[in-house]
């Protein structure tokens, strides 16, 4: 019986951790090809617009947002291990990974619509976010370390873009895509046992690093994760939410687990608040801008 060429296609990428598909592949693609091409730049673009502009506009004085500080007693019980810095970084590739092994199973050609819908959800969620941010800009206290790879954090990103977070927005998201196109597009039932679950365990440990590095404050996570299910109810739901939130710190490092169940519990609480007092409103935004406001008065309030 002749082999087709998906059917070859298919098995030289079955097996494969998504982590082993070289993202220059994708580099060297997504960003040339006409079906492509225009996804690509929008995304660079709204990446600038929301990621740098806002922040060093803000941080040189061009923009007058007011700065809320979004720190909660719980981020002092979470220990801070630099260690977990390569984890946190690793969000970038993630999401990129993917992509190549779309271009290795279906072609460059075809697999170019599919990236290209991928780019567009994440153009919008950075739309999205950046709506938020221009109400109010959001920070916390990071520890003054700079070693190794915290020198480049910290160089490149005055942390003034907390709530939401965009590392947890992305990285449910891409779970929550992928999910999705498997079931769509008919994947094998090995693809999709292995990639969803390596998607899904990667996306849980990025998000515990997130906190363990101290570049978000817990009431960052539900925040970015009320705005996915909000903005993209048809790959995200609340049900979701709760249980990614279930299975962060599973194994806690550095605290105990009643810590951690400390922490999961006010993780759902806060999710929750915006869900309901958003389940009425035309604007996701509503509830977490009244909330911005109020917690911004109550930190004034104690300081003074």
């Amino acid at each position: 019986m002749t082999i087709t060429t998906s059917e070859k296609r298919i098995k030289r990428v079955s097996g494969k951790p998504l982590s082993s598909f070289s993202v220059m592949t994708a580099y060297l693609n997504i960003p040339f090809r006409p079906r492509s091409i225009k996804a690509t730049f929008k995304l660079i673009k709204s990446v600038i617009a929301v990621f740098f502009c806002l922040q060093f506009g803000k941080k040189w004085g061009f923009l007058n947002i007011p700065v809320v500080h979004v720190d909660h007693p719980l981020d002092k019980k979470i220990p801070f291990l630099p260690r977990k810095v390569d984890t946190y970084l690793s969000f970038i590739n993630f999401w990129i990974c993917p992509m190549t092994m779309l271009i290795h199973r279906y072609g460059a050609h075809n697999a170019m619509l599919f990236c290209r819908e991928w780019l567009e959800l994440l153009t919008k969620t950075y739309d999205e976010a950046g709506r938020l941010y221009r109400f109010r800009l959001t920070t916390m206290e990071r520890p003054s370390y700079h070693k190794g790879q915290f020198f480049t954090i910290h160089f490149f990103d005055p942390h003034l873009l907390c709530v939401p977070s965009l590392h947890i927005a992305i990285i449910v998201l891409c779970y929550s895509f992928y999910r999705m196109l498997f079931e769509r597009e008919e994947f094998t039932e090995a693809e999709k046992t292995q990639w969803k679950g390596e998607l899904y365990d990667q996306a849980v440990a990025i998000a515990d690093s997130v906190l363990y590095v101290k570049q978000h404050s817990v009431n960052c996570v539900p925040a970015a994760l009320y705005m996915i299910s909000k903005v993209f109810p048809n790959l995200f739901k609340p049900t979701d939410a709760v249980q990614f939130i279930g299975d962060m710190f599973a194994e806690p490092e550095g605290m105990t687990k009643e810590t951690a169940a400390e922490v999961r519990e006010h993780l759902l609480f806060v999710y929750e608040q915006f869900l309901l007092e958003g389940a009425h409103e035309d604007d996701w935004r509503s509830p977490v801008q009244r909330w911005l406001v109020s917690y911004g008065q109550e930190r004034s309030e104690k300081e003074n």
